[in-house]
């Protein structure tokens, strides 16, 4: 699943301003859609050599939707794992194949959050200009029996002298077809752009400014290739498609299996993908917890 990045840093030197919605055509809206069984198998590869990749394979039937996947890497063992949307039950299922674990989470309508969301406070110090230029090129090709269209975009980032945020381009040349009421959401396209910007001890917040040139639609992508420029370097990340199908899908592949147990709820939230539920497990759980507690306390 592929799908979010996070920066880990020094609390007591460093703050990360916070991801900032910078476009979206529509605040998404909770549905239960109605797929035709479709299978979609595409690869993921990052980076210029190919060495990391990502295999996903996504499978849509009714209200219902499933996504696995498969990191691999050099040097590294391959994990996989699964999650089952149920739009119709309003909530997300994670499996872990290897264990044969589960955990359920419910599903939430983020629009009503959204709208009533508190805004991002202004920055005061050097102004950052990010651009965004989406463009249809006119090119269809079948899908199946959808149709993919071909749309270029890029990213641009231009900030001015003494700006904390580093100039950056990111170009991306994708086929994309539609799936209204994929992720039970009826966006239908939505782009993110997040602020890569890192604040000393008494700096100042970067003031963004963004502008939009062309909104052509996206979808979801089968071919993507992604050129990602900045400070001199450059990233290039793949995406193939390797298998369309509108072959009919078991309905038992949108369900818990029967022979999977539930995942370890951990103290602090979350839950524990690797250990079964069971009363040693949570006994083990709340020790480990107030060894920790403990420890903190009397050092």
């Amino acid at each position: 699943m592929p799908g979010r990045r996070s920066v880990l840093l020094l609390p007591i030197a460093l703050a990360v301003a916070p991801a900032i919605l910078a476009q979206t055509l529509s605040i998404p809206a909770f549905i239960v859609p109605t797929f035709a069984d479709l299978t979609i198998k595409k690869r993921q590869s990052f980076g210029t050599t190919s060495s990391r990749s990502t295999t996903e394979v996504l499978y849509l039937k009714g209200a219902r939707e499933r996504r696995e996947f498969l990191y691999e890497q050099p040097r590294s063992r391959r994990l996989s794992s699964a999650t089952i949307t149920q739009c119709d039950q309003r909530r997300s299922v994670q499996l872990n194949p290897e264990a044969k674990l589960y955990f359920v989470s419910v599903l939430q309508d983020w629009s009503a959050q959204l709208k009533r969301g508190r805004p991002v406070p202004e920055g005061q110090g050097a102004d950052v200009t990010t651009t965004f230029d989406a463009m249809d090129t006119g090119e269809r090709r079948p899908a199946g029996h959808y149709v993919a269209r071909r749309v270029r975009t890029m990213v641009t980032v231009e900030p001015s002298p003494g700006a904390n945020t580093p100039p950056s381009t990111r170009e991306t040349d994708g086929w994309y077809i539609d799936l209204p009421g994929l992720d039970c959401s009826d966006a239908a396209t939505a782009t993110y752009l997040a602020s890569g910007e890192v604040v000393g001890p008494g700096g100042r917040r970067d003031l963004h400014h963004y502008k939009t040139k062309g909104a052509a639609s996206r979808g979801y992508a089968i071919e993507e290739t992604t050129r990602f420029t900045q400070t001199g370097g450059m990233t290039v990340d793949r995406v193939e498609l390797i298998e369309l199908s509108e072959h009919p899908l078991d309905s038992s592949l949108f369900d818990i299996p029967r022979d999977y147990r539930p995942a370890l709820p951990r103290v602090r939230g979350g839950y524990d993908m690797t250990k079964p539920d069971t009363l040693a497990n949570r006994l083990q759980e709340y020790w480990d917890e107030i060894t920790l507690i403990a420890r903190t306390i009397f050092r």
